[in-house]
């Protein structure tokens, strides 16, 4: 897939076969064409661009048989596009529950594991092991990561269905109310801490007083 085959297992979070295939049928092929073809795609990643080929005539029991193909060039911009529509569509704020402070969430995996996701000022991380490997691929890809930093939502906001789910979760649709809601949030959460130290110490006066009046 890349110049550097060391290199492969984190660029295909960005350059996976499912977006191509969402690649694929954003340009109009149909579901039993992508089923077919995609079993034969082969997918460059190069410095600042992607090809792609899928051959229109393939082998099968012995006989040639003709199928969609493409061999062109791809912007990595629209390998980052799908990438985020695909983790926006598939991010669920009600699989999210408060952690133990007002900057954590938990996000529940589908084998029972749990996730811890802190907000940052202007970011949102996670622990899982797609949204580590995304971060890796980003890191390794410039020429992604420049698209990436340059979308008019995420403006490198790494994209992946647990930290996009925090956004919904806060009511939050691009990275500038994110940061207006993670403010509000800790603002709410300061003035519920100065109101429970008040209510403590009022507490203890007054009990200081009822010790004194016993004396």
């Amino acid at each position: 897939m890349h110049e550097n085959n060391s290199e492969d297992y984190a660029l295909r979070h960005i350059y996976s076969l499912e977006n191509t295939k969402a690649l694929l049928t954003k340009w109009g092929w149909i579901s039993e064409q992508i089923r077919v073809g995609i079993e034969h795609a082969t997918i460059d990643v190069y410095q600042k661009f992607v090809w792609l080929h899928i051959p229109n005539k393939i082998q099968k029991r012995g006989e040639t048989i003709k199928i969609c193909g493409i061999s062109r060039f791809i912007s990595k911009a629209d390998y980052v596009g799908i990438l985020i529509d695909r983790c926006w569509s598939k991010a669920d704020p009600y699989k999210l529950s408060p952690g133990n402070d007002w900057d954590e969430l938990i996000a529940k995996g589908m084998n029972d594991e749990f996730y811890q996701l802190n907000l940052l000022p202007h970011f949102v991380i996670c622990t899982c092991h797609a949204y580590r490997g995304i971060e890796k691929a980003f890191l390794q890809d410039t020429k992604a990561k420049q698209f990436l930093d340059d979308h008019p939502i995420l403006i490198g906001q790494i994209p992946d269905k647990h930290s996009v789910g925090v956004w919904k979760y806060l009511g939050a649709w691009n990275q500038e109310q994110y940061e207006s809601c993670r403010a509000n949030r800790q603002e709410a959460a300061m003035a519920e801490l100065a109101g429970k130290r008040s209510l403590y110490q009022m507490v203890s006066e007054e009990s200081s007083e009822e010790v004194s009046e016993g004396w």
